[in-house]
């Protein structure tokens, strides 16, 4: 059997390949290999030159700390560099944005923390609510801080991730289960004082709607200050039991599902 018919369609179709992939005959670029997330702290030190000696930091020199910082701006900020860190929650805090942070365990001398405040959902608030201080999560995104600064008068090395999302964990790094959901019946919830009260139903439905989450009566929360400058109450109304239930709770007082229904 004569197979030089095989071979030379075989040839002609790898040729066309070739042509296919770029106009003028040139071969198509390789594409650019993925940038590895960054999952530790190490990861983050790893760019610095050896010569800076990064592994002991803490003995720098404040001009040394600068040229540092301005190299992880720019290897790892300025090019997004992707990011999945697992550490314990510290707090969910409002510093102008709510943020979530965690002290990472380190021998470096200095405190190294992970912040997170850019969110890739719009609506986080309700998972957010639901983290308590010691749970452990593993938080997605991409590099949007890393500096060593002075932070909270103590030499600090500070990450950031941001366009982030994150899931809780188990001890053994598997996801944890979700939360049981507490059922509430919602019919209104304000927010005020005096005769100045906001409607703020809508977003505590969405707080009550998540399992596990608890909130606090303020602006931060609620999204709402009919009456800035003044300790103002929460005011749920919701139906048990074909009865209506009012939960009322002062300024910063906590909210949740469980505490409507107990």
């Amino acid at each position: 059997m004569n197979s030089t018919p095989v071979f030379l369609l075989l040839a002609f179709a790898s040729a066309c390949s070739l042509n296919a992939a770029e106009p003028n005959g040139d071969p198509a670029p390789a594409k650019p290999k993925e940038a590895k997330p960054l999952r530790r702290y190490g990861d983050f030190l790893a760019v610095i030159p050896k010569d800076l000696e990064p592994e002991n930091a803490r003995h720098w020199t404040d001009a040394q700390k600068e040229v540092a910082s301005g190299l992880l701006k720019k290897k790892l900020v300025e090019t997004k560099r992707p990011a999945r860190m697992r550490f314990k929650v510290r707090g969910v805090d409002f510093w102008e944005r709510f943020v979530v942070w965690g002290l990472l365990p380190a021998d470096e001398g200095y405190y190294i923390r992970v912040f997170a405040s850019q969110w890739k959902a719009p609506d986080m608030l309700p998972k957010l609510a639901a983290l308590r201080e010691g749970d452990l999560i593993e938080m997605s995104g991409v590099c949007d801080l890393a500096k060593f600064e002075n932070l909270w008068n103590t030499p600090s090395l500070s990450l950031g991730i941001g366009d982030a999302s994150f899931v809780k964990l188990l001890p053994n790094g598997k996801p944890a289960p979700a939360a049981e959901l507490v059922p509430v019946k919602l019919v209104s919830a304000v927010y005020g004082s005096g005769t100045q009260f906001s409607d703020v139903t809508d977003r505590v439905k969405a707080l009550l709607d998540e399992p596990g989450a608890v909130f606090h009566a303020n602006p931060h929360w609620l999204g709402a200050d009919p009456t800035p400058g003044w300790n103002k109450a929460l005011i749920i109304v919701h139906e048990a039991g074909g009865k209506r239930r009012t939960f009322t709770v002062g300024e910063n007082g906590a909210a949740s599902a469980a505490l409507l229904t107990k």
